[in-house]
C-alpha cells in the first residue's frame, strides 16, 4: 500500500506544479511598457508639461509661460512662496545664478514663443532659464515681496530702468496649486533641474546654497 500511495503523490507533483505556474501566470501584476514616455515629476523622466501665467509688476497685459515651448534650454523649476522662510533665504542665490545664466528669458517670455511652429523660445544652449513656480498667492503679494528683494539688494528703478533685481527669474503663478500638484510637491521649496531635451536630472528638496545650485545647473547644461 506504501509504495502505491508513493506513486500516487508522485504522479501528482508535475500537475500541481502545472497549476501553480498557471495561476502565478494569471494573477500576475500589469506592466505599463510606456511608463517612461509619460511625464512624471521623477529623475530621468520627461518634465510635465503646463501653461501658468507670468507675473509682472508693470504690464497689464496677460503673458503666459508653457515649459514645452522652451524645449531646448536647460530649465531650473524652482517652487516657492512668499511666507517661506526657506524660499526667502535662497532666493538671492536663484537671483545671482539667473543673472550669470539666464540671458535668454526676454526671449522665452515673449508671448507665442516657441509656440506656433513647435521651434524653441531661445537658440543658446548655454542659457538657463530661471522659473519660479509661486504656490498659491495673490500677485500683490508677490509684488510686495519682489519688492522687497529689490529694495534689499539696493537696485532702484531709476538705476536699472525696466530691469529689476530679480528681472533674470521669472516667476509664474500657480493660483490653483494644480502644477504643485502634478510635480507632487510636498514642501518648500522645491526644485526641478531640467535638462536640454525636457527631462528631470536632479531635484532638490529644501533650501540651496550658491554651491549646491552651481553643482546642479552644471549636470544640466551641455558639456
Amino acid at each position: 500500500m506504501r509504495p502505491q500511495l508513493f506513486n500516487r503523490w508522485h504522479a501528482a507533483i508535475p500537475i500541481i506544479f502545472l497549476f501553480g505556474a498557471a495561476w502565478m501566470w494569471i494573477s500576475r501584476p500589469s506592466i505599463k511598457e510606456t511608463a517612461f514616455l509619460d511625464p512624471q515629476p521623477a529623475l530621468y523622466h520627461p518634465a510635465p508639461d503646463f501653461t501658468l501665467p507670468l507675473f509682472s509688476a508693470t504690464s497689464a497685459a496677460q503673458q503666459t509661460f508653457t515649459l514645452s515651448a522652451v524645449r531646448g534650454q536647460p530649465v531650473v523649476l524652482n517652487f516657492w512662496a512668499t511666507w517661506c522662510g526657506p524660499c526667502r533665504r535662497e532666493f538671492p542665490a536663484l537671483q545671482a545664478a539667473a543673472a550669470r545664466h539666464g540671458q535668454c528669458l526676454a526671449q522665452a517670455a515673449t508671448p507665442g514663443a516657441g509656440v506656433e511652429n513647435g521651434s524653441n523660445a531661445v537658440s543658446d544652449p548655454d542659457c538657463v532659464l530661471f522659473i519660479g513656480v509661486n504656490q498659491g498667492e495673490r500677485p500683490d503679494d508677490v509684488a510686495r515681496f519682489l519688492a522687497e528683494i529689490q529694495q534689499d539688494s539696493g537696485m532702484s528703478d531709476s538705476s536699472a530702468g525696466e530691469r529689476t533685481a530679480a528681472s533674470d527669474f521669472a516667476i509664474v503663478l500657480d493660483s490653483s496649486l494644480d502644477v504643485g500638484r502634478r510635480y507632487n510637491v510636498q514642501g518648500l521649496p522645491l526644485t526641478f533641474f531640467i535638462d536640454a531635451d525636457g527631462i528631470i536630472r536632479s531635484v532638490w528638496s529644501g533650501e540651496m546654497n550658491s554651491v549646491i545650485l552651481a553643482e546642479r545647473i552644471a549636470e544640466i547644461q551641455p558639456r
